[in-house]
């Protein structure tokens, strides 16, 4: 993938930018990512936070993971589409939904991660 990465909401009230290198890229099959794609995993770029830079009305909303970290995942506080997560496990990174990118054509899965949760017809 690109060092400089761009993406945003179905309505395009919110925007980032991603001006570093991709750090990992998940597939996560966490309760909590399924519940925020809607589906059965959440595929995600990690980026150092210094990096990432969003704009527009973010809404955020906090939760603690299965495994008792701090969540704060950002929405669109228009239209509620899904843009990125931190998370206290990993406070210098921002993990961005692959879904928000412009292209997402070279987004390719490194990890698979708490395929614990996945659910039998997410194959």
């Amino acid at each position: 993938m690109s060092d400089d990465q761009t993406g945003g909401c179905l309505c395009g009230a919110c925007r980032y930018r991603v001006s570093g290198r991709v750090e990992v890229t998940i597939r996560c099959y966490c309760r909590d990512c399924q519940k925020v794609s809607g589906g059965g995993h959440l595929p995600q770029l990690a980026v150092r936070a210094a990096d990432f830079s969003p704009s527009g009305p973010v809404a955020i909303h906090r939760a603690t993971s299965d495994a008792g970290s701090d969540l704060e995942f950002a929405f669109c506080g228009s239209c509620g589409s899904p843009l990125f997560k931190v998370t206290s496990k990993r406070p210098d990174l921002v993990f961005v939904m692959a879904g928000s990118l412009d292209d997402a054509r070279d987004f390719e899965v490194q990890h698979e991660v708490y395929e614990v949760a996945r659910q039998p017809w997410d194959k």
